[in-house]
């Protein structure tokens, strides 16, 4: 088996598969009617309904003001909510012109079209490195800075070309085809020294590479330029596999696997389905595993695994179409069934940030139009990311290792997250609404950050340190009727803590028992233990209550404080709801010695009505 993309995908192929003159047709267009008139009445009624709602209102206007905010006030937002507004509508209104003929719905996106081609720029505030350089706020012709939302913009309108093209007026599909090759194609293939593609390969090079696929299938004329341009994205997914952990674990949390396995995906799709599985790169050998993940993360309803800056619920309904075709070409069950799960959520098919592919596959996919009984998650450990996931009849448990400099990092080495009857109680926030502190030198001043906010020790006064030098030790587990996991936080803390060892061990069988053991320089001054719960608490006689869950400790040796931690941020709120409880365990005396053990334990509450 080749061991590579390039080594699935060799130039020689590329060249004679693209070749060809004339462009390739990837999805139904405005003239299969009867596509279209066979979306199911459901779909065709919630899609239509979105869009009715959307074009009731202006389109949005993006102001340079507002543009400016990021680099004079950190503010995010402003500039990207109608940003982010004026795409969807576009998705939207694409979706209602193919599903009623309708000329209204054309219209519409020939004016969305317009506004974005005459965007200063497709790049966001945040990502403006050009402009950043010069340290100031707004973009200047001629910059260059391809970010994920310029390449998904590009992306976005290469698909509009597509599906609408014999509806568009011929002005329209010249803009299209001019700015995406100006703003897209041409600098990608003259700069070669992207940051996301050299410095560090996170979900960016996936996202970007997807997106660029896109636009030299649906827009490039010049078929060898077409098969530059493709031959350049196999090798940048080659560099992101390279640095991808064998056990396919994505350090960034479930979302994030979405535009990472999930856009490498993406781009697989475009070339096999171009081709007629003439490209095909599916057997790349850390595929299977990539595609094992995100069910393996599954806890209930829309319930995941979450570390870092990934939030614990997945809303985003057109997952579905990376991950089936992903379960079918890998041959992975599991996967192909968790993509019928989320295919059939209540959820709007149209995301906040909506992939066109991933829609229109959702949509048509033939696969997932029916409903298949979900099996039970298989527990896992990856032990090159340092996760395990552990699940008994109403628990499940789930510890992260790994070191404080991974990509989205939170300084939360050993935390662990406890889950009951599928809702997470004992639980890892996730991160609140971007702004220019959540990627600056000043990021671990954000208390979701901090490991005092997660479910994590603090020691002799230290909490956890960011950078890739404060990790985890010796993590391994082992997997069965009852489950255990243990790993050593000692590097995580600073060298000033004093700890020579700090044993951390989870057992699970019909309840979830998390033991610490130390060995410290000194008798230390201060022992204090945090845990983040989802809900109001309560405590009494050594025991703390939360919905479904009883949270027993050593009264004797530990003092319990209940601390209310209200969520103002909505990004927060909107999962969590307006508040959340800490509780803050600290060592009576008769524990502050230089070595010890203490042991809190998670049963479902029987006592819960």
């Amino acid at each position: 088996m080749a061991q590579t993309m390039r080594g699935l995908l060799p130039g020689e192929l590329l060249n004679r598969v693209l070749g060809g003159a004339g462009l390739v047709r990837l999805a139904p267009g405005f003239d299969a009617r009867d596509v279209w008139n066979g979306v199911p009445a459901g779909d065709r009624a919630a899609l239509l309904t979105d869009a009715e709602e959307q074009a009731a209102g202006e389109w949005p206007v993006l102001l340079a003001s507002d543009f400016a905010r990021f680099q004079r006030e950190g503010d995010r937002d402003r500039y990207e909510t109608p940003y982010f507004e004026r795409r969807r509508r576009i998705v939207t209104s694409t979706l209602a012109a193919l599903l009623t003929g309708a000329e209204r719905w054309v219209a519409d996106v020939v004016d969305g079209v317009w506004l974005v081609c005459d965007e200063a720029t497709w790049t966001l505030p945040a990502h403006a490195s050009s402009a950043a350089a010069r340290d100031e706020p707004l973009p200047r012709p001629g910059d260059r800075d391809l970010d994920l939302f310029c390449a998904e913009t590009g992306g976005l309108l290469a698909w509009v070309d597509h599906l609408l093209g014999p509806v568009l007026d011929a002005a329209t599909r010249l803009r299209i085809a001019t700015e995406v090759d100006q703003r897209v194609l041409a600098p990608f293939l003259e700069i070669r020294d992207w940051r996301w593609l050299k410095e560090f390969t996170n979900n960016w090079n996936p996202w970007i590479h997807s997106n660029l696929t896109a636009c030299a299938l649906l827009l490039e004329p010049d078929p060898g330029r077409r098969a530059k341009i493709v031959e350049l994205v196999v090798d940048g997914l080659d560099v992101f596999l390279d640095s991808y952990p064998d056990d396919g674990g994505c350090d960034e949390g479930a979302s994030y696997w979405t535009r990472a396995g999930g856009s490498v995906a993406d781009s697989l799709v475009l070339l096999y389905d171009a081709t007629a599985g003439q490209l095909d790169g599916f057997g790349h050998p850390k595929l299977r595993p990539i595609t094992s993940y995100l069910p393996a993360m599954y806890i209930d309803d829309r319930w995941y695994v979450n570390f870092a800056d990934c939030p614990a619920q997945l809303t985003d309904l057109s997952v579905a179409y990376p991950l089936y075709r992903l379960s079918v070409h890998t041959d992975e069950p599991a996967a192909r069934q968790h993509a019928h799960v989320i295919r059939h959520r209540d959820d709007p098919l149209v995301s906040r940030i909506p992939s066109m592919l991933r829609v229109v596959g959702t949509l048509l996919e033939p696969g997932l139009r029916t409903e298949e009984e979900m099996v039970g998650s298989q527990d896992v450990y990856l032990p090159d990311t340092e996760v395990l996931v552990a699940r008994s009849k109403n628990l499940l448990v789930a510890l992260k290792g790994g070191h404080n400099d991974e990509s989205h990092n939170h300084n939360d080495v050993g935390s662990l997250i406890v889950a009951v009857d599928g809702v997470p109680r004992v639980i890892d926030l996730g991160v609140g609404t971007y702004t220019r502190q959540t990627f600056s030198a000043d990021r671990y001043q954000i208390f979701t950050m901090q490991s005092d906010y997660h479910n994590l020790p603090r020691i002799n006064g230290f909490s956890q340190q960011p950078g890739r030098e404060f990790h985890a030790t010796g993590m391994s587990a082992e997997l069965g009727d009852r489950t255990t996991c243990e790993l050593d936080l000692a590097q995580a803390y600073p060298a000033e803590a004093g700890i020579h060892s700090w044993r951390r061990t989870i057992t699970l069988d019909q309840a979830v028992e998390l033991t610490d053991t130390w060995d410290l320089e000194d008798a230390p001054t201060e022992l204090v233990w945090h845990l983040i719960l989802n809900g109001p608490a309560s405590q009494e006689n050594g025991t703390i209550r939360v919905e479904g869950l009883a949270i027993s400790y050593d009264a004797d040796n530990l003092a319990a404080v209940l601390e209310p931690l209200p969520l103002t941020d909505p990004k927060l709120s909107d999962i969590w709801g307006n508040q959340v409880t800490r509780v803050v365990l600290t060592a009576r005396p008769s524990l502050l010695n230089s070595t010890g053990t203490t042991a809190v334990t998670f049963t479902p509450d029987v006592t819960r009505e």
